[in-house]
């Protein structure tokens, strides 16, 4: 060891006082430089496939350059069987937390069902989707017959609960919905106060089954500020479903 921190101390990067080695100031940014990209390093080692195969076009740069902060990550495959089930580990990080911020570039059919459950349970919430994802909710609940043409009365009441809560859900005063209208977007992310999930397409526009998961606090304040990069090129909707 000691001729290796000889260099050091000639490289000015180490200082020695009455046998004490410390670090120089210089050594100190060195050390911190080299470990934020052994976490950039460790985070893209450990899920390699999420990161090489994804568009990540849909990350700023800034926070890209800041992936390391995510910490350890899972990714959940679900099986394209279950391709329409919001996966457990999203419902239980959204019911066991006190406020969401989610992002939806498709609209999943659930997905009123777990905003407005939020809702219900006093979780504060705030939603981004796409123009083209509203427009597919305004006809989802337009007062016009409905595109499923069925005498089913059990189908029809049922079609009649699930519009009326889109309705609700887009008109209630709890929550706080905005509609993003650029390009380049995340196929989904949601940020709780206890997890963070993200969905990205693959590199050939593909939606995939893989969904990257996130608890750390590092992870948490990323999230947020992921979210919130989309947050200020939204526009806000009225409780009346109009732009403001």
């Amino acid at each position: 060891m000691i001729p290796q921190i000889r260099k050091l101390i000639d490289w000015g990067l180490v200082v020695e006082d009455d046998g004490v080695y410390a670090l120089s100031g210089m050594g100190t940014v060195i050390t911190t430089n080299a470990q934020f990209l052994l976490d950039t390093l460790l985070i893209y080692e450990e899920n390699r496939d999420f990161w090489s195969e994804h568009d990540l076009s849909p990350i700023p740069f800034h926070l890209l350059t800041r992936v390391g902060e995510l910490g350890h990550c899972e990714i959940l495959e679900q099986d394209l069987s279950h391709v329409f089930r919001i996966p457990e580990e999203v419902l239980q990080g959204v019911m066991d937390s006190s406020r969401l911020m989610s992002f939806r570039s498709a609209f999943h059919p659930f997905s009123p069902f777990l905003f407005s459950e939020s809702l219900e349970r006093g979780i504060e919430f705030t939603g981004i989707i796409t123009a083209s994802a509203l427009e597919t909710l305004r006809n989802e609940c337009s007062p016009g017959p409905s595109l499923l043409n069925t005498n089913n009365s059990v189908l029809n009441r049922t079609l009649t609960e699930y519009k009326e809560e889109i309705k609700n859900l887009l008109n209630s005063e709890d929550s706080s919905f905005l509609v993003y209208d650029g390009n380049i977007k995340p196929m989904s992310m949601t940020v709780t106060d206890k997890v963070f999930f993200l969905s990205l397409l693959d590199k050939k526009g593909r939606l995939t089954n893989r969904v990257l998961m996130a608890s750390g606090p590092g992870a948490l304040r990323w999230g947020e500020e992921l979210f919130m990069y989309y947050k200020e090129r939204s526009r806000k909707l009225s409780p009346s479903g109009t732009f403001l």
